[in-house]
């Protein structure tokens, strides 16, 4: 498998794991913090954060926990690997239904991404979360 397919599959199964908090959230921050290098940091549009279990749980409590369910479709990969350090950018598109309310949610926006290769393993190292209004 390439760099580029590996880094695809990582984020998708980032995704997956997101996806999966509405139904499972102490499996989902398990899959999560398997996919995280140690010194992760992220802005998901609510501040910078820089501790792998407190990323994970905005994820599974903050914008999965309030859902039945949740899908992430990723678009568009832009992938630049550099030795054992690459980047990418990801259109992304959400929906979300929400509990209670039946409501069905749709976020839209961009993923700006770094990852780092250790032992021979592709891991997140930075997430960016770009709302489109």
């Amino acid at each position: 498998m390439t760099d580029f397919e590996e880094i695809q599959n990582l984020k998708a199964r980032y995704c997956q794991a997101a996806d999966s908090s509405t139904q499972d959230r102490e499996a989902a921050i398990a899959r999560l913090m398997a996919l995280f290098t140690p010194d992760v940091t992220a802005d998901y549009g609510f501040g910078e954060m820089d501790e792998a279990l407190g990323i994970c749980t905005l994820l599974t409590d903050k914008i999965g926990g309030g859902s039945e369910w949740m899908v992430h479709n990723l678009h568009s990969p832009c992938i630049a690997v550099e030795g054992d350090t690459a980047s990418a950018d990801w259109t992304v598109n959400v929906r979300m239904k929400r509990r209670g309310s039946g409501q069905v949610d749709f976020v839209f926006g961009r993923y700006h991404d770094e990852f780092r290769r250790t032992d021979g393993v592709w891991r997140i190292r930075r997430v960016v979360f770009d709302r489109t209004e």
